[in-house]
């Protein structure tokens, strides 16, 4: 799911379809999420570390 879809706001206007926005969470919380295994070493940076990658923009 893309991030973008997870940020809208829906209107539920019909019963019918408040039971399936339902049944859909459950049915997706008992789904597992793939395995990911990393290929490249991954590290947080921060701040003047960024300016100093990507400079002045």
């Amino acid at each position: 799911m893309a991030t973008k879809s997870i940020l809208k706001n829906i209107d539920i206007r019909e019963r019918r379809m408040g039971r399936a926005l339902i049944l859909a969470l459950e049915k997706s919380e008992a789904k597992k999420g793939k395995q990911v295994e990393l290929s490249r070493i991954c590290r947080e940076i921060k701040g003047e570390k960024i300016k100093d990658i990507f400079g002045n923009i």
